[in-house]
């Protein structure tokens, strides 16, 4: 393991970071294996004697940051001090990308086909005048910047396939976006991306469910989602207000860990079927939950975490920052991957993995 401090003071003021690029840290992830899945509110027996599958959707979550912030003190003991870590990856090979949700999407045709289940060719599904209206109402650029609960994030997709999100309500509270590096506007929470989604305009396609079981219907086949999410690691961050003498000093600490894994709850394959709920499935907003874009939805159960070897990364620290302003202390630490090769069939890996374990639930 590498560890690079830096401290600074500035005033009455103390900071350091350690970054972590070769092993777990204490109280950071830790490998999970081999991947669990699990049915969220559904059951095999759901999806009736139909065979037919029509894949309508792949995407593949690239998670490009994420964050922790440390607030001092809470209710009337509060002060105002407070301490931001973010791990962020700003740029990275989108043909890597590209490739690797191409691999995904083939490989869920061809585990699909194994399982049982007749596998509609793409142009008999995007044919589909019930399929262009679908991408209409909800489709956006691939690949396009956006964000989820954890940070930004890019969103990849198939080349044959429009990429398109789940309505809001049947995506939990994974779908309310956050950005530490830009890839949403300040206001509205909209994609930097042209044609991209919104907070607002996930929260609008209410229709999008009932679509879907139209295009179930004029196809006679369950309309198939699958959602990889690609996780860059973890970040923490402390602070510490401490007495000495006739001064007041403050401390803040913050640490990353760059680690691929694919995380679970929202890693899943949704089914929508012909005669399922027209509406939408009820999601709670009250807790984070399991995404349910679909009648029968297959999920991983546990987050599969791979390697910490393919990184190599850079760290500031500041008062004040880019990222939130209105934090005092503020650490970052940029991700590189410095392996393309070995991420990307890491990558490739988990996904099947993931795979396997979601599609044998539902063989048939």
């Amino acid at each position: 393991m590498k560890i690079f401090p830096a401290q600074a003071r500035r005033g009455l003021t103390a900071l350091s970071l350690l970054i972590c690029a070769g092993l777990p840290v204490s109280g950071l992830a830790q490998t999970a294996s081999p991947a669990q899945a699990a049915f969220t509110d559904s059951a095999v027996t759901g999806l009736g004697a139909n065979r037919r599958v029509a894949i309508t959707s792949v995407i593949v979550s690239f998670q490009s940051s994420v964050a922790a912030i440390k607030q001092g003190g809470s209710g009337m003991f509060a002060d105002k001090t407070s301490s931001q870590s973010v791990l962020a990856m700003p740029v990275a090979d989108s043909v890597m990308q590209q490739e690797i949700a191409e691999q995904a999407y083939s490989r869920l045709k061809a585990d699909l086909t194994e399982a049982g289940y007749e596998v509609l060719s793409e142009g008999e599904v995007t044919a589909s005048p019930v399929y262009q209206q679908i991408t209409k109402t909800a489709g956006f650029p691939n690949p396009t910047k956006f964000g989820n609960a954890l940070g930004d994030a890019m969103l990849v997709s198939p080349a044959a396939l429009t990429p398109y999100l789940p309505y809001a309500a049947e995506g939990s509270q994974f779908e309310q976006p956050k950005s530490y590096i830009g890839y949403l506007s300040r206001m509205g929470g909209a994609s930097t991306t042209p044609g991209g989604p919104s907070m607002v305009s996930i929260g609008r396609i209410w229709a999008l469910p009932s679509q879907e079981v139209q295009l179930a219907k004029a196809l006679n086949a369950h309309v198939v989602k699958a959602t990889y999410v690609v996780t860059l690691g973890e970040t923490a961050t402390s602070r510490r207000r401490t007495l000495g003498g006739y001064r007041v000093e403050e401390n803040a600490k913050g640490q990353a860990l760059a680690q691929v894994g694919l995380l679970a709850d929202q890693t899943r394959i949704s089914f929508r079927t012909a005669d399922g709920n027209a509406k939408w499935q009820k999601v709670s907003y009250m807790k984070p939950a399991p995404a349910k874009d679909g009648d029968v939805v297959v999920r991983l159960a546990q987050s599969i975490e791979g390697g910490t070897d393919h990184f190599s990364l850079r760290s500031s620290s500041s008062q004040g920052g880019l990222f939130n302003p209105g934090a005092d202390f503020q650490f970052q630490f940029f991700a590189d991957i410095k392996d393309p090769e070995g991420y990307a069939a890491e990558v490739n890996a988990m996904i099947a993995d993931a795979d396997r374990a979601m599609v044998e639930l539902v063989r048939r």
